[in-house]
């Protein structure tokens, strides 16, 4: 029995790759006869098949170009000096965490919301330097090429220590209305307003939501009391508030102050 079925399986392997030949053997034939055969040929990949191109996205890419330029050039204001930004305090760092701030008060005036008192930013979100004389708004854009948006966090002043408590001469932040201290490479002390820290007062800060969100690590273990977040980026806030210094004829410099200071170490 095992012996027939050995027999018959060997044969059945024969009869199959036959009739497989011999169907190969047949089309072979047929394309024969019937004259089909393959052709090739050589074609050059050079200007030959520039003519008659359909140019329509050329011709859109190139309109979108030139929308785009006459958007990003047109001026906003006037700069003194170029302004440059680093840690841990900088003209341009001290020019737009000022502005925010300022964006920031206006707001909450016209909410009756209070005001803020103090405003943050992170070195990290300013990615380009402010050019001297003429300021675009393709500039402002280079400054901060980043969606975020204005936001203002309410918070205890028991909470906000946290975030001062994280600060050192290396790792910090630009902020307006807020003076710190360091020594031998740590933060010494702060002032917000002018007075020191009230753990029991509820401080309005004017940020961005990247912060807020726990970026940057900065307002990360911070609980808050409350938040807003708004619909306005942070670079139209830039761009609104150097346009309101062009309508008063006022030309951007640099702030100097003494908003952050480093003590020498003994």
């Amino acid at each position: 029995m095992i012996y027939t079925l050995t027999f018959l399986l060997h044969h059945t392997k024969k009869i199959i790759l036959s009739a497989l030949f011999f169907c190969i053997f047949c089309i072979y034939v047929n394309a024969q006869n019937s004259g089909y055969h393959y052709r090739y040929e050589v074609v050059k990949m050079d200007s030959t098949y520039d003519q008659g191109v359909d140019l329509t996205v050329e011709t859109y890419l190139r309109h979108l170009k030139q929308e785009k330029n006459r958007i990003m050039d047109k001026p906003v204001g006037i700069s003194k000096e170029e302004l440059t930004s680093f840690s841990p305090m900088s003209p341009l760092s001290n020019l737009l965490v000022d502005m925010l701030f300022e964006w920031g008060n206006a707001y909450l005036l016209s909410g009756k919301m209070g005001k803020a008192d103090l405003a943050l930013l992170n070195f990290g979100g300013i990615r380009a330097t402010l050019p001297q004389g003429q300021i675009t708004i393709g500039d402002i854009y280079q400054i901060a090429p980043f969606d975020n948006t204005v936001t203002f966090v309410f918070v205890k002043g028991s909470e906000l220590q946290k975030m001062f408590a994280g600060f050192t001469e290396k790792r910090n932040a630009p902020m307006a209305n807020v003076q710190t201290i360091y020594e031998n490479g740590n933060l010494n002390s702060y002032t917000i307003g002018g007075a020191p820290l009230d753990k029991d007062k509820v401080y309005t800060i004017v940020t961005i939501n990247f912060l807020a969100l726990g970026g940057d690590g900065f307002l990360k273990e911070v609980n808050f009391e409350s938040v807003i977040y708004l619909d306005t980026l942070l670079r139209d806030v830039f761009i609104d508030e150097i346009r309101k210094k062009e309508v008063q004829g006022i030309e951007i410099e640099k702030i100097r102050d003494d908003r952050v200071m480093i003590r020498p170490t003994p």
